[in-house]
């Protein structure tokens, strides 16, 4: 669950080639990686099934792809030492996971402009998607699952068919389907909340009259510094707002009607409103004055340090600027001492819509037309969205002494010592990347395993009834999550739209933030009134009109 955090404060230096026991000579440059060819298939007769229920091949599969994103490639290669010998050893599968520390648009265009690209890619966008189709890059793979690969369709379900192109199917989801688990969440410092007898709030205001009085009683840390009742990073009308908004009862910023037409945020009255509570606690004097300028590191060392008392926003955030820190370096540390994840929603909303669910995708994958052998690899995709493909895949490697898992005569069964960890907030995540946990995901279901009904594909949220933190989190916020599939629609890097896209949300980030760190509430509700009139003169509208008309589409066509 730690993996997009982990990414995103990854430092990339290098660029590199994961590769293990395979015949290719590979140093430091992506394109020593054989390009496939059009030549005869690689043969690969059944020798044996192993104790995944895998038929063997008696020649290796092997293919390379690139996952598009800026990750250290010399840490990849590193993670991923175990799990590809052990794939070559068990599977007879040959997997080169290709990494580079450009930022991935730029390296795809780039690689669509020479023409050296792998066979596979993953983590790619729709829109990227589209455009590589158009120029003939991307293979057509629904044949070939009809094929070779019905567990795809089976796993994908009514899913499946959202992924179609005028009826044909170019790309594959990387993740699907959700967890029941909340993403966002108000937060607040527990051990603080505790000293003042954890009094109750179901409302904005009432959450922040708490804040303000944890506050009070801890106006500076212990170095002198002042404290702050909330803070946040840029930018912050898309990392904070949403979750915000749903305390206003809108989703993912947005009010929907019973008919599928888009409101955006600032063109409701919840918008107002939730800006004018914005503004109050900058008026009170205890919104941090970094909030719209903070990177994210910027934010956390703040958290971590005692300054801050709340947040808006991911819950791992509070853990990972929290007790995550402080179990490390506090030798005084307590349980308590921690950010406690809460809901809270204004008294006007039926409901608190704080964690959106997408089941379709965070990133497509597709066969290039450099691939030698699209049948094999299909193979492979086939195996990996099994429910015990899911565990390999999302666990890493199994049976080992230090593995997080153990997979004997058809059973999984998690390591003992390792569970517990993860209940009591110790479990080494650095020693499970290299397990290869989360390594080789090119297709794979976020979901709960349909096998058991209980496994999760994410090792740290299989004993959320056991440790009782993340029991606390989620019992308190399982009434703040909703379905979003239909809802989450962005506008596509190639429509003309999405400069304009682009254009309102910068105008909305510098423009709101004016409105909310105005001197009273009148120059904020004038300067509110001015930033709607202004996003909306910028195309706004055409941007609410974009989205109802897909949201309308996709109630006819995924229903």
């Amino acid at each position: 669950m730690k993996k997009t955090l982990r990414v995103m404060l990854s430092a990339a230096l290098t660029m590199s080639v994961v590769a293990g026991c395979s015949t290719q000579k590979v140093d430091n440059k992506a394109t020593e990686t054989p390009k496939a060819t059009t030549e005869s298939k690689v043969e690969t007769a059944k020798a044996a099934t192993n104790e995944f229920g895998w038929e063997v091949p008696s020649k290796p599969i092997e293919f390379s792809y690139y996952y598009a994103d800026a990750i250290n490639p010399d840490k990849t290669k590193k993670n991923s030492d175990l799990m590809h010998k052990y794939l070559l050893e068990k599977f007879n599968v040959n997997i080169n996971k290709i990494t580079f520390d450009a930022k991935k648009e730029d390296k795809l265009n780039l690689m669509l402009a020479s023409g050296d690209y792998p066979e596979v890619i993953a983590n790619m966008d729709e829109a990227t998607v589209a455009k590589w189709v158009a120029q003939g890059k991307v293979l057509e793979i629904g044949p070939t699952i009809d094929k070779v690969a019905p567990n795809i369709k089976t796993q994908l379900g009514d899913l499946y068919k959202t992924y179609l192109t005028n009826g044909k199917l170019y790309a594959l989801p990387g993740y699907w389907g959700s967890l029941p688990i909340p993403d966002f969440s108000a937060h607040i410092r527990y051990d603080y909340w505790k000293e003042l007898g954890t009094p109750k709030f179901e409302t904005p205001d009432q959450y922040y009259d708490v804040l303000k009085k944890i506050q009070e009683k801890h106006p500076k840390n212990d170095k002198g510094e002042k404290t702050y009742a909330l803070s946040g990073f840029a930018p912050v009308t898309e990392k904070i707002v949403p979750t915000l908004a749903g305390m206003w009862g809108l989703k993912d910023g947005n009010k929907i009607s019973a008919d599928g037409k888009i409101t955006h945020w600032i063109n409701t009255p919840e918008g107002l409103e939730l800006t004018l509570f914005m503004n109050k606690i900058y008026r009170d004097g205890l919104l941090d004055p970094d909030t719209f300028i903070n990177k994210y590191e910027n934010m956390k060392a703040k958290m971590s340090t005692d300054r801050v008392m709340g947040f808006i926003g991911a819950w791992w955030i509070g853990w990972n600027a929290g007790h995550e820190v402080w179990q490390k370096s506090d030798p005084k540390w307590n349980e308590e001492k921690r950010f406690m994840q809460v809901s809270a929603k204004a008294a006007s909303a039926d409901k608190a819509y704080l964690s959106g669910k997408n089941s379709r995708s965070t990133g497509m994958t597709v066969i290039t037309n450099k691939a030698k052998n699209p049948e094999e690899i299909m193979k492979w995709l086939n195996f990996s969205v099994t429910d015990t493909g899911t565990r390999l895949i999302g666990w890493g490697v199994p049976n080992t002494d230090k593995s997080i898992w153990n997979f004997k005569d058809g059973k999984a069964s998690f390591v003992e010592s390792q569970k517990q960890a993860i209940i009591d907030s110790k479990f080494d995540y650095d020693a499970g990347d290299l397990l290869g946990m989360d390594l080789y995901n090119l297709v794979t279901s976020q979901g709960i395993t349909k096998d058991d009904g209980k496994s999760a594909y994410w090792f740290d949220q299989n004993f959320n009834d056991n440790a009782k933190w993340k029991k606390m989190m989620n019992d308190n916020l399982k009434d703040t999550i909703y379905d979003n599939t239909v809802g989450d629609i962005k506008i596509p890097a190639n429509d003309p739209l999405a400069i304009t896209d682009k254009q309102v949300k910068d105008l909305l980030e510098s423009q709101w933030a004016k409105a909310v760190m105005s001197k009273t509430e009148e120059e904020s509700r004038t300067n509110y009134a001015a930033l709607k009139e202004k996003l909306n003169s910028a195309g706004l509208d055409k941007i609410e009109k974009y989205k109802t008309d897909e949201y309308q589409r996709r109630l006819k066509e995924w229903k």
